[in-house]
């Protein structure tokens, strides 16, 4: 692998629309992967190792680019060939964290900050283009710039999210459940409470403890019914550990420092917010088949063989996990 300095090759920053994802790359966590994306499922590691496999071979040392390229799950994928073959591997995502992130791991990747409808790299210098769950976010047009970036010859190979489908179906789930917990107040009420709490502990007169209480109790019952409908493990086990952590910190109270606590609960009030926002993205990414039909014949018209064009469905799975998008850009000579 080639290794150039994150930032080096760099053209678009961040805009308020990636603020949400940046803080989750920043955090980012192995458990959450499946509930926000689906990258640790078996099904899709297994994907990308086996078509790798086949494909990589065909090349002598190959140029790769990674598209909307997240926590890097495919760079992951490419590693574990590394052994076998050396290869030149770019990735590129939108968010300047996610970069930061994967070239931490890998400091052999070139890391690109740049929106995936403009990248800024020449044309055909690629071998391999891929993405995960990421290329769908941009809209049409980044399929066309990823059909730019391939070099006669070259493989598109994507998962694009699929509505319906398992990963779908659980975004939506997350999406809704963050939704009511937010539109409950829980959190504001919440803050309410503890600072009437902290001032009773102090001394102060307990009446407006109690009222606090008496307003938070509704919501209270809301998160408990949110919780029994969607399961308690909905949305990455958010809204269970906000829940459990009030009733602990409510019942050592007199431990907890006021200022650490009402800190904590501002955070997580933004934090459900952000959440919502990458479910609905999510969602809102996920191609139906009407639309995935008009991508492989987007490709078609752009000189590109549709090689492969089918759901991945895991065995015993009801749903589908993504879209399996693989494609070959004929060579110019044969064409001649």
């Amino acid at each position: 692998m080639n290794g150039l300095a994150v930032g080096q090759v760099q053209e678009k920053r961040n805009s308020g629309d990636t603020r949400g994802w940046d803080t989750y790359w920043q955090g980012a966590r192995d458990s959450d992967a499946y509930a926000s994306g689906g990258v640790s499922h078996p099904a899709v590691a297994a994907f990308w190792d086996e078509t790798l496999a086949s494909v990589l071979p065909r090349y002598g040392r190959a140029r790769i680019l990674d598209i909307a390229t997240g926590s890097g799950a495919v760079i992951e994928s490419l590693a574990r060939h590394g052994a076998e073959q050396n290869f030149d591997v770019t990735c590129v995502d939108i968010s300047e964290a996610a970069i930061e992130g994967v070239r931490k791991r890998f400091p052999d990747v070139t890391g690109v900050v740049a929106d995936a409808n403009e990248i800024p790299l020449d044309s055909g210098g690629f071998d391999l283009v891929t993405s995960q769950f990421g290329i769908e976010y941009a809209g049409l047009h980044a399929f066309d710039e990823a059909t730019r970036l391939l070099d006669d010859g070259g493989i598109l190979m994507l998962l694009i999210h699929i509505r319906p489908g398992s990963i779908y179906e659980e975004c939506a789930a997350a999406r809704t459940a963050v939704e009511r917990t937010r539109r409950c107040d829980f959190v504001p009420l919440a803050i309410r409470f503890f600072e009437a709490g902290f001032a009773a502990v102090r001394g102060a007169d307990r009446t407006p403890y109690d009222r606090a209480g008496t307003a938070l109790n509704p919501a209270i019952q809301e998160v408990g019914a949110i919780l029994a409908e969607y399961g308690e493990h909905v949305a990455g086990d958010t809204i269970i550990r906000l829940y459990s952590d009030i009733q602990r910190i409510h019942n050592r109270i007199q431990h907890y420092d006021p200022n650490e606590v009402l800190a904590w609960l501002g955070s997580m009030q933004t934090e459900l917010a952000q959440y919502e926002e990458r479910m609905t993205s999510m969602c809102d990414a996920a191609f139906d088949d009407k639309q995935f039909d008009e991508v492989c014949q987007r490709l078609r018209e752009r000189g590109l063989d549709v090689d492969r064009a089918e759901a991945l469905r895991p065995n015993g799975s009801a749903l589908p996990l993504a879209w399996i998008l693989q494609a070959t850009r004929g060579s110019q000579k044969e064409a001649e």
